[in-house]
């Protein structure tokens, strides 16, 4: 009952969230998407102002009702100088570089001053709302970047929540916070698991695979070294026992129409499948190869290069896994 109850509230406050403050690649803050309130600290400022006032009047002192206008001017003063501080700066979010179950993704968040006159003092504290991951950078007002860690702990593509950022500035009496929504997304791949690259050649007369192809690095024959020929191929090792000096070929005329295929590791746990195709997949694009990935009913046609490769890498981290709310837990 109380967990509907939250989760009905909570659902509440995102779609009052999402009308008052909708998704955008840079924010300038204002008055329509930050909000104020006391802090605890002010909150016993306020209270202290209220009880110099009883004493004062009960006592009929009239410099303690002047230290209790003085604070209270002091707290409504503070109110407009949080506030201006906290809205010197509009920001915006860069793009989230793809990571590997694991290892950790960066989320830098930039500011930029509006105006040189009127710079941002102070820190910024952020958080990622529903999250338990949090930063309090004390030096926001120097170093203009935001920079927190993201835990990847499973592979999938996840919408990265709104992040709350919030500030103190100058005495503490004043919190001013946001939640911004970047509208961004972050990849995580499945972990790479070192294998033996396992190629398929496709057959389009015959329809499908057509039995394995030999790995693309596999030594295949020698023959008398040409002016011209890359030294990087030369049998060094015959030569150096005396022997006339060869280049070392490689069947390169299998590599065409290779494919990676989810099916190869039909006996391997789905995880472990995935991790040794996202291995393969690094290992065929750093060697600029050209390979397709069959995997489920999306097909991937062969191709080279870094879009290739993480075309197919994000179709492994979505594999059988919805789009989701990143959750650092």
């Amino acid at each position: 009952m109380v967990s509907r109850f939250k989760r009905s509230v909570h659902d509440l406050q995102t779609r009052w969230l999402q009308r008052r403050i909708p998704p955008s690649p840079r924010y300038q803050l204002n008055l329509k998407n930050v909000f104020i309130f006391p802090s605890r600290f002010g909150f016993g400022f306020l209270l202290t102002c209220v009880g110099l006032f009883i004493l004062g009047t009960n006592y009929q002192n009239n410099l303690m009702l002047l230290l209790c206008q003085f604070l209270l001017a002091i707290f409504l003063l503070h109110l407009f100088v949080s506030y201006r501080n906290f809205t010197a700066v509009s920001l915006s979010l860069k793009d989230i570089q793809p990571v590997y179950v694991s290892e950790h993704a960066l989320l830098c968040l930039q500011l930029h001053v509006n105006n040189e006159d009127l710079p941002f003092y102070g820190g910024l504290h952020i958080q990622l709302r529903g999250t338990s991951l949090a930063l309090l950078h004390r030096r926001a007002d120097q170093d203009r970047e935001v920079k927190l860690l993201l835990p990847a702990a499973q592979r999938g593509i996840f919408r990265l929540p709104r992040i709350t950022l919030s500030s103190t500035y100058p005495l503490g009496l004043f919190r001013c916070w946001t939640h911004l929504d970047f509208n961004k997304s972050i990849a995580i791949y499945p972990k790479p698991i070192a294998s033996a690259l396992k190629l398929t050649s496709t057959d389009a007369s015959q329809g499908d695979t057509a039995g394995n192809v030999a790995g693309i690095d596999e030594f295949d024959s020698l023959r008398s070294f040409k002016p011209g020929d890359p030294m990087n191929r030369v049998a060094w090792k015959q030569a150096a026992k005396g022997g006339e000096l060869s280049t070392k070929i490689f069947n390169q005329a299998q590599q065409e129409g290779g494919w990676l295929s989810l099916e190869t590791y039909a006996g391997e746990p789905l995880e472990k499948a995935l991790g040794l195709l996202t291995y393969q997949i690094n290992r065929l694009s750093s060697q600029q190869h050209v390979f397709g990935l069959n995997i489920g009913n999306k097909r991937i046609e062969p191709a080279t290069g870094e879009a290739h490769k993480h075309r197919c890498l994000q179709s492994l981290a979505r594999y059988r896994q919805p789009e989701q709310d990143y959750a650092a837990d």
